[in-house]
């Protein structure tokens, strides 16, 4: 009889996780409380990237993030409020800000990031998924001088770990993407980079996990967790109870709020984005880019041009702030001058909730307190990129084999 599975959470970690369990002979249950068709894996800007390799938490960000919370526009904001939790994450966060975590941080990220594309590389071709996927690459476009001085640092680190970055002019970059007139100073192209349309993938991988043998249980709450000694024993939902061998919680920003069922404490706030997609854009760029100012993600997806942008830490909730949407509009309009006179009015912005660790990096692997409890969450923006490697390792974890990756930056104890 095959070792059962039952994970919480159906993202791209939760799937992910089925998919390579399900390869691997085990008998896997995936239970979510939506429908699955809303989660941050489908309004994300799309993108598979090796070219993000420094942590959220890193020097200078804090002095940044203050300047950007008088901007009732800007690209970050937390919500000033007396809460514990905020106030213990704020604290690591700070103490995670520093030249020596983020230098320790950026070999791991490129392990994972890179592994990971591979990963959707295979998944992609063994499976027949077609879900708009490219590569190369992705511009990283600079308005100004100062920020394109900024972006050739990162673009000099990248290169030291073989990855493809180079510094464009303005006349290189619309040789790359003939269809747009960016406002520039220059840009990096990382040729390293991929993109799709994440909310295609998903449906279909949903549909092939379900092909698979895998049983996904929408609309079905995770209400309390059993356990005995140093084990889970069950999960127990609105609809059944759930008994497995193995539980997985890859539930996104919600995994802190179930783990506390379990008396574990894991520092992690939810960082609200937004997206929108535009059906028929007035101009349509050939290549995905950042407009680095703003911090706003664009992509050309099968579905439309879509944009994505803002870091809200406002808790669990998805309230739309109409003024920070503008100030994605504001900035794609000064980026691109063909949207200047764009009627943006009919635009439906998504809101999605980034799970954001105080140092950048996600928790993967094992629990000392529970012996079958395994958990895959705080990815921040990098959610979508690494959704692959992080189901690939915690498979791995399971089947007590060597994980492809190792580092204690990844323990999901690091703050217990």
């Amino acid at each position: 009889m095959s070792k059962k599975v039952v994970i919480v959470g159906a993202g791209i970690v939760g799937l992910s996780t089925a998919y390579y369990l399900n390869k691997a002979g085990l008998d896997v249950t995936v239970i979510d409380g939506t429908d699955g068709t809303d989660n941050c894996s489908y309004g994300n800007a799309g993108y598979v990237s090796p070219s993000h390799i420094i942590p959220l938490a890193s020097p200078g960000i804090i002095n940044q993030g203050l300047k950007w919370m008088l901007n009732k526009k800007s690209p970050f904001y937390i919500q000033p409020k007396l809460s514990r939790d905020l106030l213990t994450w704020g604290w690591l966060f700070k103490k995670a800000s520093t030249n020596k975590r983020v230098k320790a941080a950026i070999p791991v990220l490129n392990e994972l990031t890179t592994k990971s594309q591979s990963l959707y590389e295979e998944i992609i071709a063994e499976e027949g998924i077609e879900a708009g996927y490219h590569k190369p690459g992705l511009l990283m476009i600079c308005q100004t001088k100062e920020a394109l001085k900024h972006e050739i640092e990162l673009a000099e680190i990248a290169n030291q770990f073989g990855l493809d970055a180079n510094v464009v002019s303005k006349a290189e970059t619309e040789r790359l993407d003939p269809n747009v007139n960016y406002d520039m100073a220059g840009a990096v192209y990382f040729g390293c980079d991929g993109w799709m349309t994440p909310n295609v993938f998903m449906e279909k991988f949903k549909s092939l996990l379900i092909k698979r043998g895998i049983k996904l249980d929408f609309n079905t709450e995770l209400q309390a967790i059993n356990t005995k000694g140093e084990k889970i024993t069950e999960f127990i939902t609105d609809k059944r109870n759930y008994q497995a061998d193995d539980f997985v919680v890859a539930a996104g920003s919600w995994s802190p709020t179930l783990l506390q069922w379990l008396k574990l404490k894991l520092p992690l706030q939810p960082g609200k984005g937004y997206s929108f997609t535009i059906k028929n854009p007035p101009v349509s760029p050939k290549l995905p880019s950042i407009l680095v100012e703003a911090r706003v993600a664009t992509t050309p997806t099968l579905d439309g041009f879509r944009v994505a942008g803002t870091m809200e830490i406002t808790g669990l909730n998805h309230n739309i702030n109409e003024r920070r949407v503008q100030g994605i509009i504001d900035s794609v309009k000064t980026a691109i001058p063909e949207y200047q006179s764009y009627n943006f009015d009919d635009v439906k912005p998504w809101a999605g909730l980034r799970p954001c660790t105080p140092d950048g990096l996600p928790y993967i692997g094992s629990t000392k307190t529970f012996k079958n409890l395994f958990v895959g969450t705080g990815h921040a923006m990098l959610g979508w990129t690494l959704g692959p490697i992080t189901g690939k390792l915690l498979t791995q974890n399971i089947l007590g084999q060597s994980a492809d990756i190792k580092s204690n930056l990844l323990n999901v104890d690091r703050y217990f």
